[in-house]
Parts: C-alpha cells; sequence; structure tokens
C-alpha cells in the first residue's frame, strides 16, 4: 500500500524519502520497490535532517510492534500525519511498553483510568487481552494524540481518533490493486473440479477471529457443501492451530488445506481457483481488509462479517454475515453461490467495479495531500496549546484544573475558525 501510494506521490512531482520503520529482526529482510531512496529508523542523523528538510512527515501506523518499532520512536519527536491501519493498537503498545513501562502506565491512566492500569498486563492469553481490552482500552487515542493529522480507512472506529487527534481527520479507502491479470482457467486435472467442485478459499494470517472454524462447521453442517467442497487456507499459520483445524475438519468430514505462506504465484493461484472466498473477521480489529479488498479486486464472490470495515462495503458487491447467526448464514451464503453460477460471476464482476474505482493509490495521494496542507495549518495552535498546558503542569496543574472551562476558555484564541476536514 505504502509503495503504492508513495509511486503515485512522485508522479505528481513530489519528493518523498521512505524511511523503514521495521525492528531489528525484521528491517535486514528486502523491502517492496518504492521506488525512491529508503532509510532506516535507526540512522538518527541523517533522519533529522530529512524532518527538518521536509514539508510533511507521514506514519503508517498498524497493530504490529515488529512492523512499526520506529514510528513510536520518532512520532513523539517529530510529529505528523499518521495513516491508521487498525483502530486496535494493543498489540502495538504492550511491544513498545516492554521498554517503556513507566511511561506506558501513565498513558494507560491517563486514557482509561487505574482499572485498566491494574489488570492491563495480567492477561492469560492473547485472545482474552484482546477481548477485554478492545473496548475498554484500545490505544487508538494514545497514537492519535501525537499525531497532527490522521487518516483512517474506515468509519466505524473513528469516534476515538476524533476526540484525541488534535488536527484534521479524514477517511480515505486503503490504496490497493491486483498487479497480475487473472487467468479464466481452471485446474481440470483436479477430479473434484471434473466432478463440479466447490472450492472456497481464506487468505492472511490465520488466526482466531478469522472464523475458519466457522467456515468448517458450515460446510459439515451441508448436505449439499460436505461432499462437494474444498476448503483452502493460504497464509501464515502457527502450528497448534494447524493441529486444532485439521483434527476439526477431519472429525466433521470436511476436505481442508492448509498451505501457509506461499509465493505471490501460488496465491494468484489459489485466488484463481477459488469459487467463493470467505474474510471473515470477529471481533474486527482492523480499519480495512487488504484480503477482502484484494479478491475483490479479482472479482471474486467474497463473504464477509456484518461488522467494522466489512459493512461499510456495498451489499452489491460481498455477502455479509451476522455475527450472531454466523454458522447458518455462512451455510445460507454458501449454498447460494455454490447453486447459482450467475449469481457468483455477477456478485464478483460489480465487486470488481467497485474496488477498482475506489481504492485508488492517485486518490489516496491526493487526499493525503490535502490532510498535510490542513495539518500544516493547524501545526503552530497545536504547538502553542502542547507548550501552555506542559507549563501549566510543571507549575503543579492537575488533571481536574486543566479541563475546567477557566482553563480552557484562553485556547480558544488559538482556534483557526474553520472546521477540521473530516
Amino acid at each position: 500500500m505504502a509503495s503504492l501510494v508513495t509511486r503515485a506521490l512522485t508522479s505528481m512531482g513530489h519528493a518523498v524519502v521512505v524511511v523503514r520503520t521495521e525492528n531489528t529482526s525484521l528491517i535486514q529482510t528486502p523491502a517492496h520497490d518504492f521506488g525512491t531512496d529508503l532509510v532506516r529508523w535507526t540512522q538518527s542523523g541523517e533522519i533529522k535532517d530529512l524532518v527538518y528538510s521536509a514539508d510533511v512527515v507521514i506514519y503508517q501506523v498498524g497493530n504490529n510492534f515488529a512492523y512499526h518499532q520506529g514510528c513510536l520512536e520518532w512520532l513523539p519527536r517529530a510529529p505528523g500525519i499518521v495513516c491508521l491501519h487498525d483502530f486496535f493498537l494493543g498489540d502495538l503498545f504492550y511491544g513498545w511498553a516492554q521498554d517503556h513501562m513507566e511511561e506506558a502506565l501513565a498513558t494507560l491512566h491517563a486514557w482509561y483510568g487505574s482499572k485498566v492500569v491494574h489488570n492491563y498486563f495480567g492477561h492469560s492469553s492473547s485472545e482474552n487481552f484482546i477481548e477485554l481490552t478492545k473496548d475498554a482500552a484500545p490505544m487508538t487515542e494514545w497514537i492519535g494524540s501525537m499525531a497532527y493529522g490522521a487518516i483512517t480507512h474506515s468509519s466505524w472506529g473513528i469516534q476515538r481518533v476524533l476526540d484525541s487527534c488534535p488536527g484534521p481527520v479524514q477517511v480515505v479507502p486503503l490504496a490497493y490493486d491486483a498487479p497480475t491479470p487473472m487467468s479464466t482457467a481452471k485446474d481440470t486435472t483436479d477430479p473434484a473440479r471434473q466432478t463440479g467442485g466447490f472450492y472456497v478459499l481464506t487468505i492472511g494470517h490465520i488466526n482466531p477471529n478469522k472464523r475458519v472454524e466457522s467456515v468448517i462447521r458450515a460446510i459439515a453442517d451441508s448436505s449439499i457443501l460436505r461432499e462437494i467442497t474444498t476448503y483452502r487456507l493460504v497464509g501464515k499459520i502457527l502450528p497448534d492451530a494447524v493441529e486444532r483445524l485439521s483434527v476439526l475438519a477431519k472429525k466433521l468430514q470436511v476436505n481442508l488445506i492448509i498451505s501457509d505462506e506461499v509465493d505471490s504465484e501460488t496465491l494468484l493461484q489459489a485466488i484463481n481457483e477459488a469459487d467463493a472466498i470467505c474474510c471473515m473477521r470477529w471481533p474486527s480489529l482492523e480499519a480495512a481488509s487488504a484480503s477482502a479488498i484484494e479478491a475483490m479486486l479479482y472479482g471474486k464472490p467474497v463473504i464477509v462479517t456484518d461488522t467494522g470495515f466489512y459493512a461499510e462495503l456495498p451489499n452489491t458487491c460481498v455477502r455479509k454475515i451476522h455475527p450472531q447467526n454466523e454458522i447458518p448464514d455462512l451455510q445460507q451464503a454458501l449454498e447460494r453461490l455454490y447453486e447459482n453460477e450467475g449469481e457468483r460471476l455477477a456478485l464478483g464482476a460489480e465487486a470488481m467495479k467497485w474496488a477498482s474505482a475506489t481504492f485508488t493509490a492517485e486518490n489516496y495521494a491526493n487526499r493525503l495531500i490535502d490532510v498535510s496542507l490542513a495539518a500544516q495549518q493547524a501545526a503552530p495552535m497545536i504547538k502553542a496549546v502542547h507548550f501552555l498546558t506542559g507549563l501549566q503542569q510543571q507549575w503543579g496543574a492537575s488533571d481536574g484544573l486543566m479541563i475546567l472551562s477557566d482553563t480552557l476558555a484562553p485556547l480558544r484564541l488559538f482556534d483557526s475558525g474553520h472546521e477540521t476536514p473530516r
């Protein structure tokens, strides 16, 4: 996504330098082709010079500390525009907190109160941590408060961004593409394909909220689907998940193929072979789904959970599953797509048409420039407010005093009088 936007910006005549923000274990790996200069976030002297000469600093931030460690090092020192890829940032915060525990505890207390501080680092599992913090302490405000402006990719969780980010905030569709032409040929050497088999696919990181188990159960519960369906998983998956899902599929007599991570050519072939792609999420924590967008761009019928980003997709482009009636809804949707090839083709065609016009790098780049210009206007006011409130805190002002109307009223002189773009 970032490489697409970078290329769009440079084609418009803007000068762009890309800073790699991965941790030390990942920063040695090959990067995407950005078509411009790349530097590492650890090159402090060079980064300082770049920040000094730049008109705007842009951060791509998602819920993965290993990918975004450099963003957290530089964002407090060089605030800019945050492109927020997830509305839940608990894993990002948890990773950062390991080396900043005192500051992390103070941040939790400031945004969410003492009860959250007491329980935050004591959860028994990743699933338990997400379930108990996704609403109580998603850490969205932590990142939003450090930005001079923000772009996110759907509206469902934007209120926390609006409440915390002092600059302009806009919703912009994620930039994405389908770089390789899709073949119309199927693998007719596959016996299941020869006998009218039905291929269902899930792509991406196969974790519990990807709802793979529910897809297996929906297929197993259907006398129509159980004998003719092949369900394939393509994406990173942990060994214990492989074991658990394999045992379940075997018990329920569902033909499950687990492919783990594959190269681009193999992924494309898997998408090409699929009759339907399940892009389920519950809970949904992301601002946009790359796997759902890619499936639509390739003209595939897509099944999604009716929540978050997915709920905002047009009903004419996807089939939506209610999370409280997940397995029966899934079974019905899959059976209908299996029995109606014309409907599959029409749904995929409509999805491709809409996605191709919506998730464009050019649109994203233009909107990014708009937000950057608005943030430049807001930055002096934000800096002044930060200076004055910081000065008051040095004088011993309490949090309660800081939010009194008599304290806030004088700061209104910094209001520019224009509405913040949304």
